[in-house]
């Protein structure tokens, strides 16, 4: 007898073939049959009249590695359908770091902490916090180049000598034996961005040696975007590495054109090289607001850059370059200070400022748009994000509807409710996946329904080596989504982000039925994925 009977609804299984009318069979954590169940007995039987049944989706590009701890209901998140979260994304992963480093990580990635106390050390110190918190999604984490960088080296602004090198090769190595499923990079964050290729080819030696992923936040997603594609091309050339190009954009509307240029150099490697890229759903982009100063304002870490915002000299050179940016400044995005607003401030004091623009807070504070940033970053001593509107509406289409493209949030998993609703987080958190098959299937026609579903689903989990999901099939894990296609849609905005979707059904993970219309069973069935 089958734990449940998925009946009377279409499946979109995951390969991007065409949807099919079938039924399907769950016992314990595991998909037990595909097919006519008509006659079956089972414990429980759930109508799909009417609606799409598809594999749990995994968010190959997400930020969840400190906010699933605090809770693990991962509720804006497992209510998109989403099962599987890849964490460690941008170089930003919370291990390994040495005890003595773990404050000015934690202060120089402060997008990604919200408060939780940093206890670990090691990438296995790390893991063992999922496993006795528990959590209600999958878990498959990747270590991130400024933990690896920051650990050997500290925040120094210079190359990696080779012992320096040897020995980012045995940390990451040994991570990756304790769970890590592969690298990130954070080519525009400290310290990752001070790395040069070589050095980033080195690290790639070790994760083909494991059958892991080399993913990149690039050097650029503006004036040279083109280049830092060919760089991620060159590197999987050069190492042999699977790659993963992060949120694929041109921010600025002179480059817009560019993104075109990138899914060429992309296909043509691809003839050699097992590269990809992702993208979420929107056109505006979300990080820390430090990102708007230069590289060599970042040198030492989150402490040496706010006295350097301190110290009026050395300030007056920050704003001297973000008012005329260097030649050398190839990750500048020139951008309307009105497009520009405030996500999440950390103190009570600022908090009136979220959600408003840079130039309404320099109106408001009486003061330069640039001054107004630099202020806001010292007094929040770094704890401050931003969402800026700087991309295109068509290539935002060309990345998602290209074979090379995937789909990941670049959000975190949030709640209406505790401290975990501050702010005004970028809507993707809560709306990636039915916005996708919402807006981008139904309404705009520019994939169909059965690509989008593989691009969630069954290429992610062979990008990353899911052996065992990303698929309906018999003997794949239980990680189901039923939805109904008709409605499906994300609900979140950028004025109310705090919302979640219409159209997601039921989510099973590993065979339990986490959400069922509306309710969140609170089951905490995920895990921390091992890689096969």
């Amino acid at each position: 007898m089958f734990d449940y009977i998925i009946e009377k609804g279409q499946v979109a299984d995951g390969t991007g073939s065409p949807l099919a009318r079938a039924d399907i069979g769950v016992t314990g954590e595991r998909i037990a049959a595909v097919g006519d169940l008509s006659g079956a007995e089972a414990g429980r039987r759930i109508d799909a009249t009417g609606l799409v049944a598809s594999p749990g989706f995994i968010d190959i590009h997400c930020h969840s590695d400190t906010t699933l701890l605090i809770n693990p209901k991962a509720e804006s998140m497992i209510r998109q359908g989403c099962t599987t979260q890849v964490i460690g994304n941008c170089g930003h992963s919370v291990a390994p770091i040495r005890p003595e480093l773990r404050e000015q990580l934690r202060a120089t990635l402060s997008v990604i902490d919200f408060g939780i106390e940093w206890k670990w050390t090691s990438f296995a110190d790390f893991l063992s916090a999922y496993e006795e918190r528990g959590t209600a999604v999958n878990v498959v984490p990747l270590a991130g180049h400024c933990a690896v960088r920051a650990d050997v080296m500290g925040f120094e602004n210079r190359l990696a000598s080779a012992e320096e090198t040897r020995r980012m090769q045995d940390l990451l190595a040994r991570s990756m034996d304790e769970g890590a499923w592969g690298l990130t990079a954070g080519q525009m964050y400290p310290p990752s961005m001070y790395a040069g290729i070589d050095e980033l080819v080195a690290l790639c030696r070790p994760i083909v040696e494991r059958d892991g992923i080399y993913a990149t936040h690039m050097r650029s997603y503006s004036a040279a975007l083109v280049e830092s594609v060919e760089e991620v091309i060159e590197i999987a050339r050069r190492s042999g590495v699977k790659a993963q190009v992060s949120h694929l954009q041109a921010a600025g509307t002179p480059n817009w054109p560019k993104v075109e240029t990138c899914l060429r150099l992309l296909e043509e490697a691809r003839r050699e090289s097992d590269i990809h890229a992702d993208k979420y759903p929107y056109t505006a982009g979300s990080a820390n607001l430090s990102q708007r100063l230069p590289g060599w304002a970042h040198a030492g870490g989150a402490e040496a850059m706010l006295a350097r915002l301190a110290d009026p000299a050395a300030r007056a050179r920050i704003k001297a370059d973000m008012e005329n940016p260097p030649a050398g400044w190839i990750d500048f995005v020139p951008i309307e200070f009105e497009n520009l607003t405030i996500s999440y401030i950390a103190s009570e004091k600022n908090k009136p400022v979220e959600g408003r623009s840079v130039a309404e807070i320099a109106d408001l504070r009486g003061c330069g748009p640039n001054d107004a940033i630099l202020d806001l970053i010292l007094e929040e001593e770094n704890r401050v994000n931003m969402v800026a509107h700087v991309q295109s509406e068509a290539a935002t289409r060309a990345v998602l509807s290209h074979p090379c493209g995937m789909v990941g949030s670049d959000g975190w998993a949030v709640a209406p409710y505790g401290p975990l609703s501050a702010g005004k987080p970028h809507p993707r958190s809560y709306g990636t996946f039915p916005r996708v098959l919402g807006r981008y299937v139904r309404e705009a026609k520019a994939l169909s329904l059965e690509e989008a579903v593989h691009k969630m689903t069954g290429a992610p989990a062979e990008k990353m080596g899911l052996k065992d999901r990303g698929a309906i099939a018999v003997g794949k894990a239980a990680d189901l989504c039923l939805f109904d296609p008709s409605i499906v849609l994300d609900r979140a905005d950028f004025e109310n982000p705090h919302q979640y979707p219409e159209g997601i059904e039921y989510v099973w993970v590993n065979g339990w039925l986490e959400i069922e219309r509306g309710k969140h069973n609170g089951g905490l069935k995920g895990r921390v994925l091992k890689r096969k």
